[in-house]
């Protein structure tokens, strides 16, 4: 519930404890009197916190700036768990539990105080601890890739720590494979995964694999949309937490703050459109010649994004960034990337072998034309802002924008900006934290122009 007399932005940081993995004889042995963790709330000068679409770990750093000698009582080498708690604005408390990676950074604390030093300590999840120490080498057959993730997550990420371990949400594929996962980590073998999986539903088949505050995710962004966009069924309250007007009125009364906590404090649109990039990288067209060694056939298919986009499931309805005539004149099918594969499995429909002896159609096609192309739009169309932070909010979510147009009609008065209002998916989200204020800054898109 919203405490009535918090300013916008605010978040109390209730504890920060750090607690060695691994009981230390000879620390215990300079003081025997130590605690099985420290306490570090009172240092804390700043701390940040990232997590985002295109990131399997949530990761973070926090500056410390202390008297106590704890780098070398505790001893802090990057071997530690770190709990942090907070509070914010609307009275909801977190807990998470980090694992300690890097101690970077130190100095004293400043040019004329040599009995403060301060330093950076870098955490992330706990499960790229547990998971980066362990190897797939390992070949699944005919079998769903979602089925595929489902089995790497369960054996290579869970920790058995309940405290610690997250649910996984994955979006069903379409299509059994046969593939080898050549000797990767679990969360390469995740990205692996998405690569080279597919939907017959959600036309992108833009897979990812990440980590939020509330869970881990292997699905597309259309999948995304489709369960976060509906704000129906839930409270004026929370519905507003997904809302951001961008506003320079400042009014300190609690209801002034309640508004003030759902405005956009910034907002910086970025790079509109660069055509030669868009030229050079084939962001609209791409060519694809499979060569199949079982039927001496070729086959060439030609991938243009202008058809297909309409296709393509968004938080808003896309729009191609350049004129239909710009793309034919300079950026033709015939100059388009050209991708040469040699199959080793039948076209959908064909023959698959004596007993079925082929693996099944891998999609690659799919895979090297539609993914690629629509996540250069997502990213070239993205933009960030800056809004007082809140729990509740996480990567792949959906949220709304009211902004306006940057001049002044012929009126004097601010017109809505239709183009760019509405609502946007979150790529990834930095909250960052600094005495009582508490800021995220979203990196947003509606998957194509903004």
């Amino acid at each position: 519930m919203t405490s009535e007399a918090a300013q916008a932005g605010y978040h109390k940081l209730n504890y920060m404890r750090i607690k060695p993995l691994y009981s230390d004889s000879n620390r215990r042995g300079r003081s025997s009197s130590l605690p099985d963790y420290i306490d570090v709330t009172r240092t804390v000068v700043n701390w940040m916190v990232s997590e985002s679409i295109d990131s399997p770990f949530i990761s973070g750093f926090v500056v410390i700036s202390e008297s106590d000698n704890l780098l070398e009582d505790v001893p802090l080498r990057g071997e530690e768990y770190i709990d942090i708690s907070w509070t914010d604005f609307y009275g909801v408390t977190k807990t998470q539990t980090f694992f300690v990676y890097a101690v970077e950074d130190i100095k004293p604390a400043s040019s004329i105080n040599d009995r403060m030093v301060q330093y950076t300590l870098k955490f992330t999840s706990v499960q790229k601890l547990l998971s980066d120490v362990k190897e797939i080498r390992r070949s699944f057959n005919k079998q769903k890739i979602s089925d595929v993730a489902q089995i790497i997550y369960d054996e290579y990420f869970k920790t058995g720590n309940k405290d610690l371990d997250k649910e996984i949400e994955i979006e069903p594929t379409d299509g059994e494979q046969t593939i080898v996962i050549p000797s990767l980590r679990p969360d390469a073998a995740m990205q692996f995964l998405s690569r080279r999986a597919y939907s017959s539903e959600n036309k992108t088949s833009l897979y990812r694999f990440f980590e939020t505050g509330e869970k881990y995710f292997f699905c597309t962004h259309e999948y995304l949309t489709n369960k976060y966009s509906g704000f129906e069924g839930i409270s004026e309250e929370e519905r507003n937490r997904f809302i951001f007007n961008y506003s320079t009125l400042n009014d300190n009364t609690g209801d002034g703050q309640r508004k003030a906590q759902q405005a956009i404090n910034d907002v910086a649109y970025g790079t509109k459109v660069d055509s030669f990039a868009d030229m050079k990288d084939g962001t609209y067209r791409r060519n694809v010649t499979e060569l199949d060694i079982n039927y001496r056939t070729r086959i060439a298919r030609q991938y243009d994004y202008s058809d297909e986009y309409k296709e393509y499931k968004a938080p808003k309805d896309l729009k191609l960034t350049h004129s239909e005539d710009f793309v034919n004149t300079y950026m033709p099918s015939a100059l388009a990337p050209d991708t040469v594969l040699i199959t080793d499995f039948p076209q959908i429909g064909q023959n698959k072998g004596e007993q079925n002896m082929l693996k099944p159609y891998a999609h690659y096609y799919e895979n090297y034309t539609t993914k690629p192309v629509v996540d250069y739009h997502m990213k070239r169309n993205a933009f960030q802002i800056t809004i007082n932070g809140r729990h509740e909010l996480y990567a792949g979510q959906i949220i709304d924008l009211n902004l306006y147009k940057f001049a002044n009609t012929l009126a004097g008065t601010k017109e809505n900006d239709a183009q760019r209002s509405g609502k946007y998916i979150v790529l990834s989200i930095n909250a960052t934290f600094s005495g009582d204020e508490f800021k995220q800054t979203l990196v947003i898109t509606k998957g194509g122009l903004s």
